[in-house]
């Protein structure tokens, strides 16, 4: 006499699948933070934030080494990081000066120094003329002036 195939036989693996699936979102759910990890102190999202609460002058001035990937390359002195589809998070300002720009999409770790955006004082910072209208919608936020960017970042 066989013994009948048990009820509750392929019920592991079906609950393992929909445990794979929820473990596969919530790594998607970090990767939507835009950071590629690698950050001392804040990451792209909390310097938003801080600014967003109205509280920039808690983080400005200070050091911090953030990454993301390559959003927008403005011009040869400065390209956002983070803000992509996935994520709410908007964009930040890298501002360089002697620096290679990195190319669009390329993962890349800022080290630099937080500021909130002021044309003038970036225009006369660089001391190069930059297109006010590239920049308009910086005004007041948040933007790293980098010292260093690293182009070997792995995820």
């Amino acid at each position: 006499m066989s013994a009948a195939p048990s009820r509750h036989g392929p019920r592991p693996r079906l609950l393992a699948w929909p445990a794979a699936v929820l473990l596969g979102l919530a790594g998607l759910s970090a990767c939507g933070d835009d950071s590629g990890g690698g950050e001392a102190g804040l990451d792209i999202r909390g310097v938003q934030e801080t600014f967003d609460r109205g509280d920039g002058e808690s983080v400005t001035g200070e050091t911090a080494t953030l990454s993301g990937y390559v959003k927008d390359v403005i011009s040869p002195w400065a390209f956002t990081i983070g803000g992509d589809e996935f994520s709410d998070v908007e964009p930040l300002l890298v501002v360089e000066k002697d620096l290679p720009a990195p190319d669009q999409d390329e993962l890349v770790r800022v080290t630099g120094t937080l500021h909130a955006f002021d044309f003038s004082e970036v225009q006369n910072d660089l001391n190069v003329d930059l297109a006010e209208t590239l920049y308009e919608k910086f005004e007041g936020e948040p933007y790293i002036k980098a010292e260093k960017i690293d182009e070997n970042v792995s995820e």
